[in-house]
């Protein structure tokens, strides 16, 4: 099965940023995703430029609610925000697309080292 031209334009983008094989495999599925999540309100072929916000955000939304892990959610709305940036997106266009986090001590490992907890703020 080939990849939907969304997709394609995703893959082009992290090849022109230079992104190792996790990050491809991270923006290639959060990417599919997005797609399949919008896939019954989209009736034309997606372009990344035409990509609307609210869209975008409300995607980062619904993944945080159902988040497991939060270093991996912060790891994908990276690669989303890298992705849109490439594409030509400017950086204040993108100020939505993120979520709150708050980091917590934790006790020192045996080492005596610090160490944080991130969590998402509700």
């Amino acid at each position: 099965m080939s990849d939907s031209s969304l997709l394609e334009q995703v893959k082009r983008c992290a090849d022109k940023i230079g992104c190792n094989d996790m990050m491809h495999a991270i923006m290639a599925k959060v990417w599919l995703e997005f797609e399949q999540s919008i896939a019954p309100f989209s009736s034309h072929a997606l372009r990344l430029q035409e990509l609307d916000r609210e869209l975008l955000a409300g995607f980062i939304e619904v993944r945080s609610k159902r988040c497991v892990d939060v270093e991996l959610l912060l790891l994908e709305i990276t690669c989303m925000r890298m992705v849109l940036l490439e594409s030509g997106f400017l950086h204040n266009q993108l100020s939505g697309l993120s979520v709150r986090i708050k980091r917590e001590r934790l006790a020192n490992d045996e080492n005596g080292k610090y160490r944080f907890a991130k969590r998402l703020c509700v």
